[in-house]
């Protein structure tokens, strides 16, 4: 057969000169790379195909070019100061409860029914995986396989690692870390209360909540949180929110930021692996240890007969980061905007005051746990402050399977976009805010039970839920209230409750700066 011969005549070398040898080895590479490439651009066309015949009953978003999807829309719609996430509400109100969009290659539906965010939160929560391609792919250098980003076994591994540690006696040790925190920055404001100076307490918010995440995480004292986090951390944050919108940022290293990204990284990776490595060596010796996340970590993993090794390491810092990254900006961005809205009302203001004088006492103290879960007020104060301006507006999800929502067949590997925002606008009045829709009998609680927990869902809700949210939520109890009791603030200039339409979570575009007395 002379086909055989020819092929067999093209991997005998055995006679030919080396640089002929690394032709065809590199012809044969080439081939293999070519083969690889048609395949997957054949794959993705029959997916996309696919999708595309599934999502057919489906109301389209107004805006449409048949090769770029709404590419066009989306880009004109952070020209004109608002987001995405505000553009697809309007398109979910034009259209229908379910919207289909494109976005290049991306096919989605954009979404906000609290019964539709039941089905993909909770009861069929396994087949509507996380989706990495598109909003958390600028975060994958940070978060890696950390928990927000985990799905199937990984996650549930670890879930059960991390969901212990925040038990019951890490909320009580976060009270008093957030009383001195909250001390600090007191200490601060002392200095210009007064003297008409303004302060950006969104800034303030920011370098506080990592300052107590760091010291709930790792121990670090204030100054070693300020020397490092906002050299390092901060600006790789800044720098994966411009890549949400220009992606194209990932794949330039032309670009000075590319490379700063890079170095920011690995140097915030080398001080995380080696704080870690220090801390293991000194539990191993017997030395004292303080009693903070990282301990706690560390017991399960001796609990579990984990070996210490490199990949340990990487995943233990994917999850500190995590860590970081959940525990401190979207506190950050609540108590920034549930400052301003006590500023603008004074009755909100007297109750939350009240609250803090009950549970702090004249003497100053850190107040207990048991205290601070009394002031529901308080509370409701920050639920709304997350329901009205929707710090994490939207989330989203990949269908691992086909599936059904609001009467249509959705097939595997549709983008699930779930306004978040405009869940929380289904309130009456939802520009108005009213901390009392979250005390006993309000209007969260008049909701039909099956689809009340889905009105509100700034943690989410289901087995994904955010781990931390009661120590978020007891932290920033203590803050605003010790704040509150102390100062009023008063915003030094007008506007500035607009919205970032570019960055989760969503805090004031150029700030929130604010006079104290």
């Amino acid at each position: 057969m002379p086909e055989l011969g020819a092929i067999s005549e093209l991997f005998d070398v055995s006679s030919l000169p080396k640089e002929q040898i690394a032709l065809r080895v590199g012809l044969l590479g080439l081939g293999l790379v070519g083969t690889w490439a048609t395949l997957k651009l054949v794959r993705s066309t029959l997916d996309f195909v696919r999708i595309n015949r599934g999502l057919s009953t489906v109301p389209s978003a107004p805006g449409y070019n048949w090769l770029l999807g709404h590419v066009i829309p989306l880009i004109k719609c952070v020209q004109q100061k608002k987001g995405a996430w505000d553009l697809m509400e309007e398109w979910i109100k034009e259209r229908g409860p379910l919207v289909k969009f494109r976005i290049l290659g991306t096919q989605g539906v954009a979404l906000r029914d609290p019964v539709a965010l039941k089905r993909i939160f909770q009861t069929g929560q396994r087949i509507y995986e996380k989706e990495l391609d598109l909003s958390y792919r600028p975060f994958l250098p940070i978060l890696g396989t950390g928990l927000v980003t985990a799905d199937g076994e990984l996650w549930q591994k670890q879930r059960l690692l991390m969901g212990p540690v925040l038990r019951a006696d890490m909320l009580d040790d976060i009270i008093p870390i957030a009383k001195r925190g909250t001390d600090r920055l007191c200490a601060k404001l002392e200095k210009i209360k007064g003297t008409g100076k303004s302060i950006d307490i969104e800034e303030e918010f920011r370098l506080l909540t990592l300052q107590i995440i760091g010291d709930a995480v790792l121990s670090l004292s204030p100054e070693e949180c300020d020397r490092v986090f906002p050299a390092l951390y901060l600006p790789v944050m800044e720098e994966a929110n411009k890549r949400v919108l220009r992606p194209y940022r990932m794949y330039l290293p032309l670009l000075p930021a590319w490379w700063q990204f890079r170095s920011r990284m690995a140097r915030l990776n080398d001080y995380l692996i080696t704080y870690f490595r220090q801390r293991w060596q000194a539990r191993l010796k017997g030395l004292p240890r303080p009693r903070d996340i990282l301990d706690r970590v560390m017991d399960s993993i001796q609990e579990a007969g984990t070996p210490w090794d490199t990949k340990l390491e990487q995943q233990l810092c994917f999850e500190v980061k995590t860590f970081l990254l959940a525990g401190h900006e979207t506190s950050a961005a609540m108590l920034t905007w549930s400052f301003f809205e006590l500023s603008q009302n004074h009755d909100a203001l007297k109750k939350v005051r009240d609250e803090a004088d009950k549970v702090i006492g004249p003497n100053d103290a850190a107040p207990a746990r048991r205290d601070v879960d009394g002031m529901i007020y308080t509370l409701a104060v920050l639920k709304e402050a997350l329901r009205k301006y929707s710090v994490v507006p939207v989330v989203t999800r990949k269908l691992a399977a086909d599936d059904e929502l609001h009467g249509h067949k959705l097939p595997k590997g549709t983008m699930i976009a779930c306004i978040i925002q405009g869940t929380h606008n289904l309130y009456s009045q939802p520009t108005v805010f009213r901390p009392d829709r979250f005390m006993p009998g309000g209007e969260f609680d008049q909701w039909e039970e099956g689809e009340r927990l889905f009105t509100f869902v700034p943690f989410i809700q289901g087995p994904r839920n955010c781990l931390g949210q009661h120590m978020a939520l007891l932290e920033a109890r203590v803050i605003l209230g010790g704040l509150a009791r102390r100062f009023t603030f008063t915003p030094a200039h007008p506007g500035q409750d607009v919205r970032c339409a570019q960055v989760v979570p969503v805090g004031p575009v150029n700030g929130m700066h604010m006079v104290v007395n």
